[in-house]
């Protein structure tokens, strides 16, 4: 007679507790904790060393940390102040046998998930997420239980998959012309070859391939190739010749090209990278992107010829800018799409690299930035550091401002304007990173609603932000159109004196020195 053999099947679930805000102080003498709870402790200032159940770890900010039940952490003299987010939570494995079902509360600790230090490669992302369950357990009655254990489940395997240990586990025909690429992309593949290997047809595995992946494989083996590429050209005596040769190229011209193509700089100048001197072109203030990498510009300008700038006056400051470019000798020119124009000017003096701004999204050409100038880790560090501070002014202004509305104005030279929730910066910013509420009419998620000053709509907004952009060339004049139109002195940020006139905010929300800026100006502001 056969014996039956039970299976089991083993699901983990995650059961939300709390999310904490707490620092530690630095003082003298050791002190030793026993750890009581499953806790996730995401580091945001300060940094120490920290014995943890006997292995040694220099803590630095915006670093992920798995604690568990009767851990022991032991604090050092050497141990300096620090802040943290601790997610605390209950792990419990639900185990299916042919008999029934069973619970036990354990952590099933296995692939990156372990005790210690989790390494991740987008900390901002780990941040926003534990920001997130920070804000909504503390609005009571508005979130309950399973929404935060939800957000905690996505929360985790989030962590998951964001460490540099996880691959993407799509599809196993997929990963096998994948590991296929990987091994192989130093020779000339075809389609035909690597559909061979996923056992599919090759149009079956190339739909396939692009549905999941979002690129073609022939992109996908490109990406291989330049990327290992970019690995062979960091080590010092690279030569760009054998790199090209090294990844499948047999020209190098053409290796050239195509990694500049892809990069936005050539290989030699990539090889160059952490020690180039970098100018910029920019009408949104570029350089404190540099900046915010700890890197100061070799020479910054603005070569946009502004409404009300007569043709002389801008013909003068284009020359001397110029002049000053070329004795500030960069090795590259960093530029925003206003500055399209003068690329054959700035060809003469270094090699421009122009950003596309068809996208309105100040963080991807930020990070794009950095990655160009091998400052990847500052400027995730910057960012996170960005959105602790929304949330923290977010905070601040929910108690200071309460439900009372806010509405952002621009009077130009042509028109006026009314700016929406969405689809720029500033916008974002406001309403989205730090929760105003927006006045009455919503314009909704587009940039701005533009309309002559007469044409203004009864806003029913309590604060009312403006900004006069183009003065030279007659903002004012639109400015007293619109402040002499009988709906505005019916307005009750009017009525209250609540009117603020501000610097251009809509420059300033491009980079982050210029959104810590605008934060700061929002926490100094008087609603009473």
């Amino acid at each position: 007679m056969l014996s039956h053999v039970s299976q089991t099947h083993a699901h983990s679930l995650y059961l939300f507790s709390s999310v904490r805000k707490r620092r530690f102080t630095g003082r003298s003498g050791v002190r030793t904790y026993r750890i009581p709870a499953y806790v996730l402790c995401f580091i945001t200032e300060g940094e120490g060393v920290v014995l943890m159940d006997g292995m040694l770890c220099d803590i630095k900010p915006f670093e992920l940390y798995l604690l568990v039940p009767g851990m022991i952490v032991e604090l050092s003299e050497r141990t300096g102040g620090f802040s943290y987010y601790g997610v605390f939570f209950r792990p419990v494995t639900l185990t299916k046998t042919k008999g029934g079902m069973s619970s036990s509360s354990s952590l099933a600790l296995s692939g990156p998930f372990r005790p210690g230090r989790i390494p991740v490669v987008h900390p901002q992302q780990i941040l926003q997420r534990i920001l997130q369950m920070y804000e909504d357990s503390r609005n009571e009655g508005e979130y309950d239980q399973l929404s935060l254990r939800l957000q905690l489940e996505q929360f985790i395997h989030g962590i998951m998959m964001s460490t540099p240990e996880s691959g993407q586990q799509k599809d196993e025909r997929l990963d096998r012309s994948i590991a296929f690429m990987e091994q192989h992309y130093i020779d000339k593949i075809s389609i035909g070859r690597l559909a061979e290997e996923a056992g599919m047809t090759p149009a079956a595995y190339s739909r396939l391939f692009l549905k999941v992946t979002g690129s073609t494989p022939v992109e996908y083996l490109g990406m291989i190739r330049m990327n290992k590429a970019k690995e062979l050209l960091n080590k010092s005596h690279s030569r760009v010749k054998e790199v090209a040769a090294s990844v499948g190229f047999r020209s190098e011209f053409y290796f050239s090209r195509m990694f500049q193509r892809t990069v936005g700089v050539p290989p030699t100048i990539y090889m160059k990278r952490q020690s180039l001197r970098v100018a910029v072109a920019s009408s949104l203030g570029f350089q404190q992107y540099l900046q915010s990498i700890g890197i100061e510009p070799a020479y910054s300008l603005d070569l946009f010829h502004y409404p009300g700038v007569n043709e002389s006056e801008y013909a003068q400051r284009f020359h001397c800018q110029m002049e000053e470019l070329k004795q500030s000798a960069p090795d590259l020119i960093i530029a925003d799409h206003y500055h399209t124009d003068f690329k054959d000017n700035f060809k003469e003096i270094a090699l421009p690299v122009i950003l596309d701004l068809s996208l309105w999204d100040w963080k991807l050409n930020f990070i794009k930035i950095a990655e160009l100038l091998g400052r990847e880790s500052e400027a995730d560090q910057a960012i996170a550091r960005l959105e602790l501070r929304a949330s923290e002014v977010k905070r601040a202004l929910q108690i200071k401002l309460g439900k009372r509305r806010v509405t952002l104005m621009q009077a130009s030279h042509r028109t006026v304007g009314i700016q929406g929730t969405g689809g720029h910066p500033l916008n974002e910013l406001l309403y989205r990173d730090l929760g105003l509420e927006p006045g009455i009419p919503v314009i909704g998620d587009i940039w701005r609603q533009e309309m002559p000053p007469e044409a203004l709509p009864m806003l029913e907004t309590e604060h009312l932000f403006i900004h006069k952009h183009h003065v030279l060339a007659g903002s004012e004049l639109m400015y007293q159109r619109l402040i002499h139109n009988d709906v505005w002195h019916r307005i009750p940020a009017v009525k209250k004196d609540k009117v603020t006139l501000i610097d251009n905010w809509f420059a300033m929300s491009w980079t982050p020195i210029g959104r810590r800026s605008i934060m700061d100006h929002l926490l100094k502001y008087e609603p009473e």
